[in-house]
């Protein structure tokens, strides 16, 4: 009972935290897993339309792109990194089906459970898991990185380019749901991706200045950016963060305060006169 509570907690504040050291892979239980990455997924999107699904109507949560576009994310991300690790760590299709779909959703949404050593993983499967542990979840849930909204707003603005080149004098707005997007906010979410990069990577640089590793240097910024958790290297699923050095540890902790707070609140809250 104690275990089933702390694990629902973790899950549905996609925090993570788990009394085993093994995290969900002390379990061995496939049922465990699908339990937990049901509630995910779930938990990975926004709890305004999981309210509204409630409510009203389960269907209208996939009138949301966002959320077709999240969901779409998961499933393709899990097919590829299947396909990459059978037959290298997996020679079971299933296994492999298992083992990946948890780590990419656990990632995918920032919860950082784990089942599996992926530090050991191919390194096209760590990649295909560090985009997701940079991109996260949906805006309005309990999800950090950069969200998915701000991923699709991009590739909206970007479509948007293409067609003012296209047509120069045509008036096109980004839409998402076939709703306008403000272009202040449009320009927000976009300034938003370069400035979250630009602190992973300054953070990396530093990190790997003070002697760690550059794999483990940036997938730890990159987790601890988004809130995630397990990185790669030496701060894998089934590591942890410490063999970094002291300085490294407050340096991250840094990054943890900018990625929940999203960059821009710390920076307003830091520039208190500037409230006058």
């Amino acid at each position: 009972m104690f275990d089933s509570i702390t694990h629902s907690f973790a899950t549905i504040a996609t925090g993570g935290f788990s009394p085993k050291n093994l995290s969900i892979a002390y379990y061995k239980s496939a049922l465990v897993e699908i339990v937990i990455m049901i509630f995910m997924i779930l938990s990975g999107i926004h709890f305004g339309l999981l309210f509204i699904a409630v409510s009203e109507s389960i269907y209208d949560i996939w009138k949301s792109s966002i959320v077709r576009y999240y969901l779409l994310a998961l499933m393709i991300g899990t097919t590829v990194t299947t396909l990459n690790v059978h037959g290298n760590q997996f020679h079971n299709w299933i296994e492999a089906l298992r083992y990946s779909a948890f780590q990419i959703i656990s990632l995918g949404t920032s919860t950082g459970f784990a089942t599996a050593d992926t530090s050991i993983w191919p390194s096209f499967a760590q990649l295909v898991m560090i985009f997701f542990t940079l991109q996260c979840a949906c805006a309005g849930s309990t999800s950090g990185g950069i969200k998915v909204d701000r991923i699709l707003i991009l590739w909206r603005a970007i479509t948007k380019r293409i067609k003012k080149l296209q047509h120069p004098t045509a008036v096109i707005a980004v839409k998402i749901d076939n709703v306008a997007i403000d272009d202040d906010v449009v320009e927000a979410g976009i300034l938003y991706i370069p400035l979250y990069l630009g602190v992973v990577f300054i953070s990396t640089v530093l990190l790997t200045a003070l002697g760690v590793d550059s794999l483990s240097a940036f997938s730890a910024t990159a987790a601890t950016m988004g809130n995630v958790g397990p990185g790669f290297g030496t701060v894998g699923s089934m590591g942890n963060f410490s063999q970094i050095p002291e300085v490294g540890k407050w340096l991250l902790t840094a990054t943890m305060l900018l990625g929940r707070l999203e960059i821009f609140g710390l920076i307003l809250f830091l520039g208190v006169k500037s409230w006058k």
